[in-house]
């Protein structure tokens, strides 16, 4: 490497990543050569961050690096690092041990630091301490970007626009309307409500009628059942990563799964698997609701069900 080149360094647990740390990043790449981001980790104080939070489901390693990845893609000149700091003493105690750690990763790829970068003042001193190099601190005060991932953990969709768009939909929730009659239009309606994705589903029509008629007047087979399945698995994939806080659909798995119980009398292992491991934040069968109330009565009810998930 040329001994001209200017190498940064960022550190962070990015959980969840977030605009503030996307901007501390680009605006570092303007000053070097190639930068070097470090995700630290650590399953006790991760879960224990996790535990005081409001997030909806635990984003592990594996995510955040993901995230990273994502958003980063197409930047050539920045490199991924994974921190273990796994018996390291929290902070902001353990700064010894931590750099040592760093530093062990540094020579291993063979990473010659010049400016470290941050957004966090406190630490300005200890990194000029441990790395003998110099440090720039940016929007360090949250003027030109005002949130922390604390922010973002206590409150996700009130923050929603400060999340990555990379890690978006990792927080969508998933909400399933299902009916036969009455809260058809449902989905459509809190869509469009949310300003969100709704996912169809073209076949519950000929899943309904199937299971109105005998057997003898199939107008699926037992292979269209597990085509429908994972269709709908890449709808929700694909709707999910353009999705607003929600996405609405009208089958969950378990539905999907019933049906095809009571047509073909048997359990199929691929809607087993997925009703066991796909998860809906809210299912809404109308069977749980009252057949005497009005449909603007179903829609308050099942509104309030919705707004909670956000809460």
């Amino acid at each position: 490497m040329a001994t001209n080149n200017k190498v940064g360094l960022i550190f962070g647990k990015f959980y969840p990543l977030h605009c503030g740390h996307i901007y501390l990043i680009e605006k570092a790449l303007c000053q070097v050569d190639e930068l070097h981001i470090l995700l630290g980790c650590e399953i006790v104080r991760d879960k224990r961050l996790f535990d005081k939070s409001r997030l909806p489901k635990q984003p592990q390693v594996s995510d955040r690096f993901a995230w990273l990845k994502e958003t980063f893609k197409d930047r050539y000149n920045i490199h991924l690092h994974v921190l273990d700091e796994t018996g390291i003493k929290d902070y902001p105690n353990g700064w010894q041990e931590w750099s040592e750690r760093v530093k062990c990763i540094l020579s291993e790829h063979k990473i010659n630091p010049t400016v470290i970068f941050t957004s966090e003042s406190q630490d300005v001193k200890n990194h000029q301490l441990y790395f003998n190099c110099p440090v720039v601190t940016v929007d360090a005060d949250r003027e030109f970007m005002p949130i922390s991932a604390t922010e973002i953990r206590e409150n996700p969709y009130k923050n929603w626009s400060f999340i990555a768009q990379a890690a978006k939909p990792f927080f969508v929730k998933k909400v399933a309307i299902i009916s036969k009659y009455k809260l058809n239009d449902l989905p459509i309606q809190f869509a469009n409500i949310y300003n969100t994705q709704y996912v169809p589903n073209g076949y519950i029509n000929y899943i309904q009628r199937e299971i109105s008629t005998s057997h003898n007047q199939r107008y699926l087979s037992e292979s269209d059942y597990i085509k429908i399945a994972m269709l709908q698995v890449e709808r929700i994939a694909s709707a999910e990563r353009v999705a607003n806080k929600l996405l609405f659909t009208s089958i969950d798995f378990a539905t999907l799964a019933q049906c095809y119980r009571k047509i073909f009398q048997k359990e199929h292992d691929v809607l087993k698997a997925l009703t066991e491991n796909y998860h809906f934040d809210l299912v809404i069968n109308e069977t749980d609701l009252n057949p005497h109330h009005s449909s603007l009565q179903h829609f308050e009810t099942i509104s309030k069900m919705v707004e909670a998930l956000l809460i």
